[in-house]
């Protein structure tokens, strides 16, 4: 892991590709030379759940990029700076510092496919494809809808044995997503900043011209925003994952790399990987 500085803010990088993932002493795969791009969601998540799912998978033939997001995990948590627009650019600002500057295809979960979807309008020569796992992208009435979502959590924390139980028999990681929300939703500006956030209307998903790759669950309460974003994209294909809540890359990680990992080798032809920054690298 490294720590990459973007406009003054510091984030928790993981960069691994497929000389990390070969077998001690055998060949090393030609990477793709099209990098691949993780994205975790909101709040309660981290790089983590990439880590130990999806990442080695996609290691073995793509130069990934996995990234804290601002305020989350062992990135910095400044008070400001959550607008969609400031995620996509910490997005770039961490890959320009990496070195990569050319299109990368984006991989989002949750609030990561609202952030990849955003980048995919706002900046459409940076991204060479889309593969959106339970994305909920920025339609109208979409951060009024997430604030509610969020302020009830947080005021959950407040109900009855809850504080006891957060003190006491919680686990360190349940403690660690308390103190998370709290924090961005009551010493943040986050809400104020997804109101403020440029929103993404169905209009705007037409003009994207890449390819997508749209996996949810059969159980999810976003399944309708499935179907809202693959009629919208031009170049997208649909995959809806029996017995699958929101919750899809923790309840059934082999099916999401099931589907992920060949839609990226399809996109992406071999070539020379991208030069590393030194120190950068790690897991």
């Amino acid at each position: 892991m490294a720590d990459v500085v973007v406009d003054g803010v510091r984030f928790n990088v993981v960069r691994m590709g497929p000389a990390d993932m070969a077998a001690d002493g055998g060949p090393v795969p030609v990477a793709s030379s099209t990098p691949v791009v993780l994205i975790h969601g909101l709040i309660m998540d981290n790089l983590s759940s990439y880590y130990y799912t999806l990442a080695p998978a996609v290691a073995r033939h793509h130069d990934v990029v996995c990234y804290d997001l601002r305020g989350h995990g062992r990135s910095d948590r400044p008070p400001t700076g959550y607008r969609l627009e400031d995620a996509v650019g910490d997005l770039w600002g961490i890959l320009d510092a990496l070195g990569i500057e050319g299109p990368a295809h984006l991989v989002g979960n949750s609030f990561g496919g609202t952030i990849a979807l955003a980048a995919a309008v706002l900046t459409p020569q940076r991204v060479a494809g889309l593969a959106l796992v339970e994305a909920h992208p920025a339609f109208e009435g979409w951060a009024e809808e997430l604030g509610e979502e969020l302020e009830d959590l947080v005021d959950g924390f407040d109900g009855p044995g809850m504080r006891e139980f957060l003190a006491g028999r919680a686990s360190r990681g349940v403690r660690r997503m308390a103190r998370t929300c709290e924090e961005l939703v009551d010493e943040c500006s986050m809400l104020d900043d997804f109101r403020a956030s440029r929103l993404t209307a169905p209009a705007d998903l037409a003009t994207v011209p890449c390819p997508a790759l749209l996996v949810y669950g059969d159980l999810s309460d976003v399944l309708d925003r499935a179907f809202a974003v693959h009629e919208a994209l031009p170049s997208s294909e649909l995959h809806v994952v029996e017995g699958c809540s929101h919750s899809l890359l923790m309840e059934s990680p082999g099916e999401v790399e099931r589907l992920v990992v060949p839609w990226l080798a399809r996109q992406s032809p071999p070539g020379p990987s991208p030069d590393r920054v030194a120190g950068v690298r790690g897991r």
